[in-house]
C-alpha cells in the first residue's frame, strides 16, 4: 500500500546524521550479536546503548525527548497530586508514582515516559487514563532530568535499569492491585520498555505474564543490534495500539517517520492497531496537537476493550475508520 507518511529530508542541524548512522550500524549489529552469543546481557545491553550515544555525539543532535524542556503556556491537567512510594529495587530506590482515579480503579497501568522526561510532564494522558477508571503507575526512571545530574543515569545504564523497574513496578501492581488487569502504556524510550514487558526482546527475559495490552505513542526508532535483526519484535504476545504522526521524528535515531510504523507491522496481525495522526510530532503524546482528543478516545477504547473486556468498546474499536486527521491500519 503507498506509505502515508512524507518523505523527510534532514535539516542542517542533522545533515550528518544519516552517514553516522549507516557508519555505526554494522559495528553496533557485529559488537551486539558477539555479546548475544554468550550470556552477559548486562554487557550486551551496555555495547548497545555505547553505539547509541556515539551516534548521538557524532551527528551533534540530542536523543533526549523533550519531556525535559518546560513549554511555554503549556495547559496543564487538573490531576489531584500523586502519591509517592519509594520502591527498593537491585540496591537502589524507585520513585513511583500512583496516580487513583477518583472512584474505585476497574483497572492498572504501567506507565514508562520518554529518555529524560517524567511523569509530571504526562499529566495530561495521565488524567485521561484516570478519569477511564485506571490507576496509573509511573516510576521516574533513572535518566530523567529531574534527577540531579550526579545521580542521574546516563543511556548505558538506562536501559537494564528501566527494564528493573518494569519488574517492580509490575510486583508492586501485583500486591497492591491483586484483582486488577493490567496493561503498559509507554512513550518514545518508555515505549520499548512497554513492549518488552509485553513479549518483545526475548533475550531479556524480562516478560510480563500480567501484562495484557501495550499501547504505545511513538517508538525509539529501529536500534540496530537491538530491535533488528527481524523476529526480535514479533514475539509480543499481547494485543498492541501504536500512535504516531507523519511527522513524529527523532534526531538521530527516527530519521523518518515511517520507522514507528515497522514495530506495528512486525507484531502479530490480528491483535495490533496503528493510529497515524496527520501533522503529529513525537512531542503529541503532550496533548498540544490536532487530534489528541480522537486518539485519545481511541486509546481508552482499546484499553477497556482489551483490559477490562468491553464488549462495546470493542465493537467501537473494530468499527472506527480513517477520518481526514487520523488514518487507522489493522
Amino acid at each position: 500500500m503507498p506509505s502515508i507518511f512524507p518523505v523527510r529530508v534532514p535539516g542542517d542541524k542533522c545533515a550528518r546524521s544519516r552517514n553516522c548512522l549507516l557508519s555505526s550500524d554494522l559495528l553496533c549489529s557485529i559488537s551486539f550479536a558477539n555479546y548475544l552469543s554468550g550470556d552477559d546481557m548486562r554487557k550486551a545491553a551496555g555495547v548497545l546503548l555505547n553505539c547509541l550515544v556515539s551516534v548521538a555525539l557524532l551527528s551533534g543532535c540530542a536523543a533526549i525527548d523533550a519531556a525535559s524542556v518546560p513549554v511555554a503556556g503549556q495547559q496543564k491537567a487538573s490531576l489531584a497530586a500523586p502519591e509517592h512510594v519509594m520502591l527498593p529495587a537491585d540496591g537502589r530506590t524507585i520513585d513511583l508514582s500512583i496516580y487513583r482515579p477518583v472512584s474505585a480503579p476497574l483497572g492498572a497501568i504501567f506507565l514508562s515516559h520518554g529518555a529524560g522526561g517524567s511523569p509530571a510532564r504526562l499529566e495530561l494522558l495521565i488524567d485521561r487514563l484516570r478519569d477511564a477508571g485506571f490507576v496509573v503507575l509511573a516510576p521516574l526512571h533513572g535518566d530523567a532530568l529531574l534527577i540531579p545530574e550526579d545521580r542521574r543515569e546516563d543511556l548505558r545504564t538506562a536501559l537494564m535499569t528501566r527494564i528493573g523497574d518494569l519488574q517492580a513496578v509490575s510486583a508492586y501492581s501485583a500486591q497492591a492491585f491483586p484483582d486488577l488487569p493490567y496493561g503498559a502504556v509507554g512513550h518514545s524510550y518508555g515505549s520499548l520498555i512497554g513492549l518488552i514487558g509485553g513479549g518483545a526482546l526475548q533475550m531479556f527475559d524480562a516478560r510480563v505474564p500480567r501484562i495484557e495490552a501495550v499501547a504505545s505513542f511513538s517508538s525509539p526508532g529501529i536500534i540496530p543490534g537491538l530491535t533488528e535483526p527481524e523476529g526480535r519484535l514479533e514475539t509480543v504476545a499481547v494485543p498492541t495500539l501504536m500512535i504516531t504522526g507523519t511527522a513524529d521524528t527523532v534526531e538521530p535515531f527516527a530519521l523518518d517517520p515511517q520507522s514507528h510504523a515497522t514495530y506495528f507491522e512486525r507484531q502479530p496481525a490480528g491483535d495490533r492497531t496503528l493510529l497515524v495522526i496527520n501533522g503529529a510530532s513525537h512531542d503529541f503524546v503532550y496533548g498540544e496537537e490536532a487530534h489528541y482528543d480522537e486518539a485519545m478516545d481511541l486509546l481508552v477504547t482499546f484499553l477497556r476493550a482489551e483490559l477490562l473486556d468491553d464488549a462495546a468498546a470493542a465493537t467501537s474499536l473494530a468499527s472506527a475508520q480513517t477520518g481526514s486527521g487520523i488514518t487507522i491500519r489493522r
